[in-house]
């Protein structure tokens, strides 16, 4: 299972993905390479759009990404994150876990 947590207020933003879905063998994993797009869009989103100090890593199985002071543009991106693991998560709730913090 992937476990999203998701942290967004105006002092900080914190995304971290732990896990795989399993839903498939890997390379045909839809579920788990939705979910890694979506972050790796975020990661590159957030460096080329904004220009707010970003800090994140992407490994496999494991990705983090963390914004101190994030402007308008970091949290609007950071909540279009969330739609898409949101609709990931209500489609195959066995596979992808969401959690939003406050």
């Amino acid at each position: 299972m992937i476990k999203i947590t998701v942290g967004i207020s105006k002092e900080h933003i914190a995304v971290k993905c732990v896990g795989h879905a399993n839903y498939n063998t890997c390379g045909q994993d839809i579920v788990c390479a939705g979910v890694s797009v979506l972050l790796q869009t975020l990661c590159y989103s957030l460096e080329e759009i904004t220009k707010d100090k970003v800090t994140y890593s992407l490994k496999e199985g494991e990705g983090v990404v963390g914004v101190y002071h994030p402007t308008c543009k970091s949290l609007t991106l950071a909540k279009a994150f969330v739609i898409g693991c949101r609709d990931i998560s209500n489609r195959y709730p066995d596979y992808v876990q969401l959690e939003i913090k406050n």
